[in-house]
């Protein structure tokens, strides 16, 4: 089986872009995908408020990242309630976190972009 595409980010910031720089010629991978949000109305109290603390826990979430953490909500709801526990739903919940880049292995892949410093352009006469 061929190996995944390496993310454009992570090549540009592992120096890949730089050494062989035909290879991410014309990708492009979506920017500015919006802010998370608040959590559905159809989810109850319990989901709404481990949305929550996964929307503090997980600060890179964005729009495009709200089904997956829906079904995140439901599932981690149900073992903070200890409802039906089973392998298969402890199992689920560690994939869903980790598709979210929660778990220490997936967190290095992630890119927090920093906050821009306001530009100034009379700075420079200062």
């Amino acid at each position: 089986m061929p190996r995944p595409k390496t993310p454009l980010g992570k090549a540009i910031l592992t120096g890949a872009a730089k050494k062989d720089p035909q290879r991410y010629r014309g990708r492009n991978e979506p920017e500015g995908l919006g802010e998370l949000g608040v959590p559905p109305d159809y989810l109850n109290e319990t989901e709404q408020a481990v949305w929550r603390a996964f929307a503090d826990e997980l600060p890179w979430l964005v729009h495009s990242d709200r089904a997956l953490l829906e079904s995140a909500c439901i599932l981690r709801a149900r073992v903070q309630l200890k409802q039906d526990l089973s392998a298969a739903l402890l199992r689920e919940l560690r994939l869903h976190v980790s598709a979210l880049g929660g778990c220490p292995t997936n967190r290095s892949n992630i890119q927090v972009p920093e906050a821009e410093a306001e530009h100034n352009p009379f700075d420079r006469f200062a």
